[in-house]
């Protein structure tokens, strides 16, 4: 996984990652196929643009420079970041994220992202970015895509997702998600101002959990079955939580296009963190490191096993800190990057 830094305006930012980046995102394009994805793009677009110049301008202009970076056409960096999910809701079950509002090492989010085996994966980058008018932020994502909704700012604010799904109509009027909270990463310094960002506008996509802890302590999950977001709260005087690939919240659990026997793996990993972490003091560095390692059935290092899901990355902050650390591959098998923000 590469790490690539970028600093200046939206569009200078774009240009420097598509110029890093032009052979991974090329990778990426023939994994996904995007131009495949989008038969009715020409339609679509003019409304898309509306809704970015709107919410996300600069978003906007950090895709222009990509595009202008990477040599490629702007419409297929457009299709990378405004998936058409009427048809794009058959990814693997994945993902898992906890949090700790205090401990020894302060407050700290981690996540396992989990997708396909290795040979099969798209390509993963670390962005390192400074924009003029914004909190630098460390996000990780695909190669050609602006954000995942897994970042971590200079603010001590740290956000991680799991992909979930929504039973509700999507509509191009609204901005996509990930492109939403990749924008309140440069405007939030904390985890209210940033559940303020997200809850101030309906979003499009997929449908996530995610989960946020800042330096103060606070921390709490949002559940986003798109258009909506409802916050899931810690459990009274707990300094922990976790959220994976399925709605915690009893209002919304059949909001993901899902029956529950189709989500049971991602029950069984929240079950068993609640097991290991509820009413006990496990809350260091150290604890989150080992259950990021922790193999089993379930198991959150995942290599494969009945459901197909591999761990891909991981990713941790140290929120008082100010700094991240990720590893590329199974966090079972190597040795994290340190980024101080």
């Amino acid at each position: 996984m590469k790490l690539v830094e970028a600093a200046g305006d939206a569009r200078t930012i774009g240009r420097i990652t598509g110029e890093a980046l032009r052979e991974e995102i090329r990778e990426f394009i023939e994994i996904v196929r995007p131009n495949d994805r989008h038969p009715e793009w020409d339609a679509r677009w003019p409304m898309i643009r509306e809704t970015l110049i709107r919410h996300v301008p600069l978003v906007l202009e950090e895709m222009e420079g990509t595009a202008e970076g990477a040599n490629l056409p702007l419409e297929t960096i457009l299709k990378l970041n405004v998936p058409n999910y009427g048809t794009d809701l058959d990814a693997l079950e994945g993902c898992t994220n906890i949090a700790f509002s205090d401990g020894p090492d302060g407050p700290i989010w981690g996540k396992n992202n989990d997708g396909g085996p290795p040979g099969k994966q798209s390509p993963p980058v670390a962005r390192l970015v400074r924009r003029n008018d914004g909190i630098p932020q460390l996000n990780w994502t695909f190669c050609g895509m602006l954000a995942t909704i897994d970042g971590f700012n200079a603010e001590g604010l740290a956000i991680g997702h799991s992909s979930v799904g929504s039973v509700y109509q999507q509509s191009d009027l609204h901005v996509p998600i990930r492109l939403w909270a990749y924008e309140g990463l440069f405007r939030c310094r904390t985890l209210a101002e940033f559940v303020r960002h997200m809850c101030a506008v309906p979003t499009r996509g997929k449908g996530y959990s995610s989960l946020a802890v800042d330096a103060s302590g606070a921390m709490c999950s949002l559940e986003s079955p798109c258009p909506l977001t409802q916050v899931r709260l810690p459990k009274p005087g707990e300094t922990y939580m976790n959220c994976s690939n399925y709605y915690q919240l009893p209002a919304l659990s059949e909001a993901d296009r899902r029956p529950p026997d189709q989500k049971p793996n991602a029950i069984a990993r929240a079950q068993m963190l609640d097991e290991r972490f509820l009413g006990n003091d496990r809350r260091s560095l150290a604890d989150m490191l080992e259950v990021l390692r922790c193999h089993g059935d379930p198991g959150i290092c995942r290599h494969g096993g009945h459901d197909g899901s591999h761990t891909e990355y991981s990713m941790v902050g140290l929120c008082a800190e100010r700094k991240a650390l990720y590893l590329h591959g199974y966090p079972c098998a190597g040795e994290f990057i340190e980024v101080q923000l």
